[in-house]
């Protein structure tokens, strides 16, 4: 019985915060998204038409492309409101800190899958800074964003854990976020025991796996980075 209520409530608690990262990632990373783009594509006319890794043509908007973008950002931001969801517990300190460990965190695993050496995407458009910078701002902004909404509106006993329509927000973990959801429930699961058997130590060694996840992230962005800048012909100034 003590089973099911939690998971009944843990439910709702990720139906609700499904709802505030389906809004932030829709403004953030599907509007965000392309501002940003338009606006490295007004810095590279000369480049209008290339396809860039995503499968987006510079320069060109699409319907078709703005409504995937747009439904990526929703769904990428339903992912992260329930990554830090799950995650908010185990940040030691205030809450401004774990806020911050989520900003920069995010950001950084973020980046590492994001910015790369291959394609056109930060080899080819200019200046690479920019390319670089607005990439990483977008989930940075989201993640500024977020944490604090999800706080107040889910955790503290806001409206929309109070809201029966919130449930919807549960959709996305249907399809297409499938894996990710059996990943999730799995590791609620794991926590939930280990918070039983061994609360002091379990908890401790999630915090140790996520520093070493983010220390994983910090030096692939950082080697990917520093490879964009070899690749076009400017590596030599980061590495003195």
């Amino acid at each position: 019985m003590a089973l099911r209520t939690d998971a009944a409530l843990a439910a709702k608690r990720l139906a609700a915060a499904s709802c505030v990262g389906a809004v932030l990632g829709l403004l953030v990373g599907g509007v965000g998204g392309r501002l940003f783009m338009g606006l490295l594509a007004s810095l590279n006319r000369e480049d209008h038409g290339v396809i860039t890794s995503d499968g987006f043509p510079i320069g060109e908007v699409t319907t078709a492309g703005t409504i995937q973008l747009l439904l990526t950002g929703t769904v990428l931001g339903v992912l992260g409101a329930g990554i830090y969801l799950g995650l908010r517990g185990l940040a030691p300190g205030p809450v401004w800190f774990r806020r911050a460990c989520a900003a920069v965190g995010g950001t950084v695993m973020v980046g590492a899958s994001i910015v790369h050496e291959d394609g056109p995407d930060f080899t080819l458009l200019e200046p690479t800074w920019a390319a670089i910078v607005l990439t990483l701002g977008v989930p940075l902004v989201f993640l500024l964003v977020m944490p604090p909404s999800v706080d107040r509106l889910v955790v503290d006993g806001g409206s929309l854990l109070r809201g029966r329509w919130a449930w919807v927000g549960l959709v996305p973990w249907v399809f297409p976020l499938l894996p990710a959801t059996v990943l999730l429930v799995g590791a609620w699961l794991l926590a939930r025991w280990a918070g039983q058997r061994m609360p002091g130590a379990g908890a401790w060694l999630a915090r140790g796996a996520l520093a070493a996840l983010f220390v994983a992230g910090a030096v692939i962005l950082t080697s990917e980075i520093v490879a964009i800048y070899d690749t076009v012909g400017e590596g030599r100034y980061l590495l003195r």
